[in-house]
C-alpha cells in the first residue's frame, strides 16, 4: 500500500468554515486535501485528479450529497464515497446506501479521532478495490493470453504438418514435441495448486535423465517469499528469509545461485540451471534445476524448457491470483464467523443462501427456519416478509429453543432491481436481559401486592380485631340457643375469615424474600386452600370442582408454590371466555405428588405448545399479560426438583399438571 500522503482527498461543502476546519486537520496529518464549495468545480477536480476519497455534505444548493455521490459512483467508481450530514434521516440512509453505495457516514460535529480512522479505512478500502480490479483485469488478460497461446500453438501444428512430405521425420519429431507442449499447457490449465504444478513439472522434465527434481521459489501477493521442493515424492513448502537473484535471465551454473541454494538446504549444489518465470507486472518467481548434464544436453534442455516458460509463468500467476482471491474470501468469511450473534442472508422463499457458523455449520441449502430452529415453517414473528414487501429495514422478536432473539432484517436489491428480493438477518440474543426484565416486572408486581396487602392489614386488622373481640365478649354474655347467639357466632367467624384472607395475602406477597427462605415441608392441600380465597374475583363467573387427597405433602418454599398455583388458576379462568368449570385435584403416587388445574377454555394450538413456557411468549392482547407467568412457574417447579406438564385440545380445554417430590417418600435424584 502507498503512503497515506500520496492519496488525494476531495471535500465538498457549501460551508467555508467546515472546509477550513478540514484543511487544518488534514494539514496536521500531512494528507493532501482539495476543497470546494461548488459541485460543478468538484466534478472538474474529479476529472483532472486521481482522487481516493470523496467527502460530500448532504445539504448543498446545487444538488444533495446523495445525488452528487450517486453521480460520482457512475462516473468515478473507484473513488471511495463518504456522506457528511448533521442529521441521519432514515430516507437519506437508505438512498445513500442503495444509490450512492457510500462507504461511511460522518455526522456533524465530528470527533477528530473517529474522522481520522474513517479516512484511513476509506483509503484502505480504495486501495483494496483498486487492487481487486487490477487483479481481475490481470486474470482476464492472462486467460485471454493463454487461450491465444493455445490457439497459436494449434495453428503452428497445422502449419508444420503441411511440410510433412519435405521433411517427414523432422516434422514428426516437431509434431510430437508440439503435441506434448499442448498437452502440457492443457494440464497446466487444470491445475489448482502449486504442489500439483511441481508434480507435473517433475514428470515433464523426467525425460532428461541427468535432471533432478525441481526447486521452485516464488513471491506471494503480500510480499512473502516461499520455496517448494521435493522430499522423496512429497512436495514440501518452506519460508525464505532472503531473496534470490531476479535479474530476469536464464543462468547456467551461476556461483550466486549455487551459494543461495547451499545456504537454504545446507548441502552443496554444483550444477544449477536457474530459470526466472516472472513476466511483466507479475510477481517474482524462479525455477532451479539441479543436474549433471553435459554441455550439449544443457543446450537441449534449455531449448526444451524455454518453450514451456511462458505458459508455465501464466499458470503460476493464475494459481497465485486464485490463492489471493480465496484468501480474501476466507478473510470475509472468517470476519462474519467471528461475530458471536447469528447472521444469515435469506431470499423471499426463506432459503438460506449464506450464514456464519453461529447460525449454522450445515452448508447444504435449506430453509433458514429449519437451520436455526429445526422447524417446518417460518418462525412466529419473523420480519423477513415485512422487510421485503416494504423495502425498509424491520425488527421483531422470535423465540427459538428457549432463547429470545431480536431479528433485524435489512432488504437487499440485487442488480439495481426496483424491489428487494433478499434480506440480511442479524439475530441478537436478548434472553438474559429479557429474563432480568421479567424478574424486575415480577418483583415490582409482588412489591405492589405486598404494599397493598400491608396497607390492607394495617387498615383492617384493628377494626376486625375489635369486631371479633366484641363478638366474643357478647357471646360470653348470651345464653346458648338464642338467635342472637347464632348471629354473633357468624359475625365472629366472618371477622376471623377476613383476618385469614389478609394473612394469606401477606404470605403470598412475601415471595421477594423467598430466595433466602428455607425449604419447608407443607401440605399441598393447605397451600391450595390458603390461595383459593385470593382467586375469588377471577373465579366469580366459573364453577369450581376441587378434589384433594389426604396426606399429600411436599418440601418446597410455600410462597413460591402459592404463586405457581395462583398463576395456573388465574390462566384457567382467563382461558374461558364464557362461564365454565375449573377443576383442581391433588393426588400422590409413590415418590411423586401431583397438582392438576383444568379448564373448559379454547385450548392451545399444537404449534404453540412448545413455546408457552418461553419468557414473554403470550397469546393475550397487549396489556392483558406479560408472558412471564408460565415461564417463572416452570422455573420455580424445576427448582423444587419437579416438572410441569401441559395437555390441551383446541376447543375443549387445557390441563396443567405439576409434579413434585413426595416429602413422605425418598426424594428422587434431581
Amino acid at each position: 500500500m502507498k503512503p497515506m500522503s500520496q492519496y488525494k482527498i476531495l471535500w465538498v461543502d457549501d460551508d467555508e468554515k467546515i472546509l477550513s476546519s478540514a484543511e487544518r486537520l488534514f494539514r496536521f496529518k500531512n494528507w493532501p486535501i482539495l476543497t470546494t464549495t461548488s459541485v460543478t468545480q468538484a466534478k472538474e477536480i474529479l476529472a483532472n485528479n486521481e482522487i481516493a476519497v470523496l467527502i460530500s455534505d448532504q445539504r448543498m444548493p446545487e444538488m444533495s450529497g446523495v445525488d452528487f455521490l450517486s453521480l460520482c459512483r457512475e462516473n468515478f467508481p473507484d473513488v471511495t464515497r463518504i456522506l457528511l450530514t448533521g442529521f441521519l434521516e432514515e430516507s437519506v440512509v437508505e438512498d445513500s446506501v442503495n444509490r450512492a453505495k457510500i462507504f461511511r457516514f460522518i455526522t456533524k460535529p465530528w470527533i477528530e479521532a473517529e474522522l481520522e480512522l474513517d479516512i484511513v479505512k476509506a483509503i484502505e478500502y480504495h486501495e483494496e478495490k483498486t487492487h481487486q480490479r487490477r487483479m481481475i483485469k490481470e486474470v482476464a488478460e492472462k486467460n485471454r493470453h493463454l487461450e491465444t497461446l493455445t490457439t497459436d500453438l494449434e495453428n503452428l501444428v497445422a502449419e508444420r504438418t503441411e511440410h510433412i512430405e519435405a521433411s517427414k521425420n523432422q516434422v514428426e519429431v516437431n509434431l510430437s514435441n508440439v503435441r506434448k507442449l499442448v498437452l502440457f499447457i492443457k494440464e497446466l490449465a487444470t491445475l489448482r495448486g502449486l504442489d500439483e504444478l511441481m508434480v507435473l513439472l517433475r514428470k515433464e522434465i523426467k525425460k532428461f535423465h541427468g535432471v533432478q527434481a525441481p526447486v521452485f521459489a516464488y513471491t506471494t501477493h503480500d510480499g512473502r517469499k516461499r520455496i517448494l521442493y521435493f522430499r522423496r515424492s512429497e512436495v514440501i513448502e518452506g519460508k525464505l528469509q532472503e531473496s534470490w537473484d531476479d535479474s530476469g535471465r536464464i543462468r547456467i551454473n551461476s556461483v550466486g545461485d549455487q551459494k543461495y541454494l547451499t545456504q537454504q538446504f545446507s548441502r552443496p549444489f554444483s550444477k544449477v540451471i536457474a530459470i526466472p518465470l516472472q513476466r511483466k507486472e507479475s510477481l517474482p518467481s524462479i525455477l532451479f534445476i539441479e543436474n549433471n548434464l553435459s554441455e550439449k544436453e544443457v543446450s537441449e534442455f534449455i531449448e526444451y524448457i524455454s518453450q514451456r516458460i511462458q505458459p508455465l509463468s501464466i499458470a503460476i500467476d493464475r494459481v497465485l491470483l486464485e490463492y489471493q482471491a480465496t484468501f480474501v474470501s476466507y478473510q470475509w468469511e472468517s470476519t462474519f464467523d467471528g461475530i458471536k450473534n447469528p447472521i444469515a442472508i435469506v431470499d423471499e422463499e426463506y432459503n438460506l443462501l449464506r450464514s456464519n457458523k453461529v447460525f449454522s455449520n450445515h452448508r447444504q441449502a435449506q430453509n433458514c427456519y429449519y437451520q436455526l430452529a429445526k422447524r417446518g415453517e417460518k418462525c412466529l414473528g419473523c420480519p423477513v416478509e415485512k422487510s421485503i414487501e416494504s423495502g425498509q429495514p424491520s425488527v421483531s422478536k422470535i423465540h427459538v429453543e428457549g432463547k429470545i432473539y431480536n431479528v433485524y432484517s435489512y432488504p437487499i436489491r440485487l442488480d439495481d432491481q426496483m424491489n428487494a428480493t433478499h434480506v440480511i438477518n442479524y439475530y441478537r440474543d436478548i434472553t438474559n436481559e429479557r429474563n432480568l426484565y421479567g424478574r424486575v416486572v415480577q418483583n415490582e408486581k409482588l412489591g405492589a401486592i405486598g404494599l397493598l396487602a400491608g396497607n390492607i392489614a394495617h387498615e383492617l386488622n384493628n377494626p376486625l380485631t375489635g369486631i371479633r373481640s366484641l363478638s366474643q365478649v357478647l357471646l360470653s354474655e348470651q345464653p346458648e340457643g338464642e338467635q342472637l347467639t347464632e348471629d354473633l357466632k357468624e359475625v365472629e367467624k366472618a371477622s376471623k375469615r377476613c383476618q385469614d384472607i389478609i394473612e394469606n395475602l401477606l404470605d403470598f406477597s412475601s415471595s421477594d424474600e423467598s430466595e433466602q427462605e428455607e425449604f419447608s415441608q407443607a401440605s399441598i392441600n393447605d397451600i391450595v386452600n390458603n390461595t383459593l380465597p385470593l382467586l375469588k374475583t377471577a373465579m366469580r363467573y366459573h364453577r369450581s370442582e376441587i378434589e384433594l387427597s389426604e396426606g399429600v405433602e411436599v418440601k418446597v418454599k410455600v410462597p413460591l408454590l402459592q404463586q405457581v398455583f395462583f398463576n395456573l388458576v388465574n390462566n384457567a379462568c382467563q382461558a374461558m371466555k364464557e362461564a365454565g368449570t375449573v377443576r383442581i385435584e391433588t393426588t400422590s403416587e409413590k415418590e411423586w405428588v401431583y397438582l392438576s388445574v383444568s379448564d373448559d377454555g379454547v385450548g392451545i394450538p399444537e404449534e404453540m405448545l412448545t413455546n408457552i413456557f418461553e419468557p414473554f411468549f403470550t397469546t393475550k392482547k397487549e396489556g392483558e399479560g406479560t408472558g412471564l407467568g408460565l415461564s417463572m412457574s416452570q422455573s420455580i417447579i424445576e427448582s423444587f426438583g419437579g416438572k410441569i406438564h401441559v395437555h390441551s385440545t383446541v376447543g375443549k380445554g387445557t390441563t396443567f399438571k405439576v409434579q413434585l417430590p413426595n416429602a413422605n417418600e425418598v426424594t428422587p435424584e434431581r
